[in-house]
């Protein structure tokens, strides 16, 4: 029976820091990558700013109107919605993502009908910048 030979630990080791050395290479790559576009995101969204102006409750439809104000110096984009209502029934907080721009200093105005008109408070946040975002307690709101 033949003996049989295993490769040299010269070899071995050599192949190791390889693979070792091109594993460094990929995660340096991917680091550097994650890293610049995650200061892009935080450069832009500093200088965001997002304020609730109006909201208006309509008993007659059951819809709730706000204006928005992008109060930053930079455009924002898509927003989430949150209406929370009192605690005096079993309702769950409602949400839902408004699909628009809002460009710097600009105004616009988004209704949506709404389950009861409780409201504690209204949330308007930025999903592009997550730190972009005005709360409006209930009695805020005018009821119309």
């Amino acid at each position: 029976m033949r003996k049989q030979k295993g490769i040299s630990p010269l070899v071995a080791v050599i192949m190791l820091i390889a693979f070792t050395m091109i594993v460094a290479g990929i995660l340096a790559g991917w680091a550097t990558r994650f890293a610049t576009e995650q200061r892009a995101t935080l450069e832009k969204c500093v200088r965001a700013n997002l304020v609730i102006k109006k909201a208006i409750y309509d008993t007659v439809d059951g819809n709730v109107s706000l204006m928005l104000y992008n109060a930053g110096t930079v455009p924002l984009k898509d927003f989430m919605v949150q209406v929370t209502y009192d605690d005096t029934g079993p309702l769950m907080p409602e949400t839902w993502n408004i699909q628009t721009t809002l460009g710097a200093n600009a105004f616009e105005t988004f209704t949506h009908n709404i389950s009861s008109s409780s409201i504690e408070f209204v949330e308007v946040r930025s999903i592009e910048c997550q730190g972009a975002y005005d709360l409006l307690r209930g009695y805020d709101i005018v009821i119309s």
